[in-house]
């Protein structure tokens, strides 16, 4: 179905679907109605609304950014494994056979709610309480999740091979290229006073905990949707994610400032309310800062190659528009400061 649109493509997997339709408890799949929900680099997402108004969420997976021969697989199993959080979709149907429409489906349960505001601070702090509700599920030892043995190692390398492409491509500009080298020497000193540790790698972690992945309801409760790259390991690498300029400036122009990143942190702990130990939380989060910094700056490196060609079999105008911003000096020099230099 190579010269589908991801919605005709979406329709064609639903309809007559009959598997699809006893797992979500409709009588019939044609009777689903398939509306675009919203469409990354990696996944197309989709509203199933049935006869009786309930509504699913199907997810359309084109590339594992983990390298998976089984995304959706992978997914499912982080939703079941999280169910008991009360923060995350209900996981409800996987389709990893790609017989239908070449590509791996899984169907969830639809949140209501709309994105994250930083502009409320009580926004903020449910944002801590559902991280510090996810962080605090026990993690079974079969739960079929990622597990890096040395994770700051492990995202430095991630780095390098991100920027790399950029580095030998014709788009790398002289300054970018010297100011992420001064990001790596910073954050390779960082790692290795860091060391290793197996005492907090204890927590499944979203990963990518942008705002556009929490849901606030009408009621002000928060959710965490969009489970693509899970995995098991320490609380401070999601916190650290979450409050990088990296991260806020995705969706939102929000940057945290020095007080604003220490009450989140505050509100964090408070809602983990001795679930779990601190442990070397405290020690290892400067690390985790540097190197979720230096991810998202590689990233938009590597993907500013990538949106150059025409490789992508999904390409979103949203990020094509957000990555020279990563790259200006402007904000180069903002990540130094805030995240390189101490001056958290």
């Amino acid at each position: 179905m190579d010269d589908h649109t991801p919605l005709q493509e979406a329709r064609a997997y639903v309809d007559g679907n009959g598997e699809l339709a006893r797992a979500l408890g409709v009588e019939s799949s044609d009777a689903l109605s398939v509306e675009p929900l919203g469409q990354g680099e990696h996944n197309a997402n989709f509203v199933l609304t049935a006869a009786d108004g309930r509504r699913f969420v199907l997810r359309v997976n084109y590339i594992s950014q983990l390298g998976l021969s089984d995304q959706v697989g992978y997914e499912f199993s982080a939703l079941a494994a999280l169910t008991s959080s009360g923060r995350v979709p209900r996981a409800l149907f996987v389709d990893s056979s790609c017989r239908r429409i070449g590509h791996g489906v899984l169907a969830e349960s639809y949140l209501p709610g709309t994105w994250l505001d930083f502009a409320d601070p009580a926004q903020v702090r449910e944002a801590a309480c559902v991280l510090a509700d996810v962080h605090s599920v026990p993690v079974a030892d079969d739960c079929g999740l990622l597990r890096p043995e040395d994770p700051l190692r492990d995202q430095l390398k991630t780095c390098e091979t991100l920027f790399c492409a950029y580095a030998e491509s014709p788009l790398c500009e002289t300054r970018v290229a010297r100011t992420v080298e001064r990001f790596f020497a910073r954050a390779e000193a960082a790692v290795a006073e860091a060391g290793r540790t197996d005492a907090d790698a204890t927590h499944i972690l979203n990963t990518e905990a942008v705002p556009s992945h929490f849901l606030i309801d009408s009621t002000g409760r928060g959710s965490m949707v969009d489970w693509e790259k899970p995995v098991v390991g320490e609380a401070a690498q999601d916190v650290a994610y979450f409050l990088s300029p990296t991260t806020t400036i995705w969706d939102t122009d929000f940057i945290f400032d020095a007080d604003g990143r220490a009450r989140f942190i505050e509100d964090y702990w408070r809602s983990v309310d001795g679930r779990f130990s601190r442990d070397a939380f405290d020690a290892r989060f400067s690390a985790y800062v540097m190197t979720n910094a230096l991810i998202g700056v590689t990233w938009s490196c590597n993907a500013l190659v990538e949106y150059h060609g025409t490789d992508r079999p999904l390409q979103n105008d949203k990020t094509r528009n957000l990555l020279p911003r990563y790259v200006s000096q402007d904000f180069l020099d903002l990540l130094w400061r805030d995240c390189f230099s101490g001056g958290r």
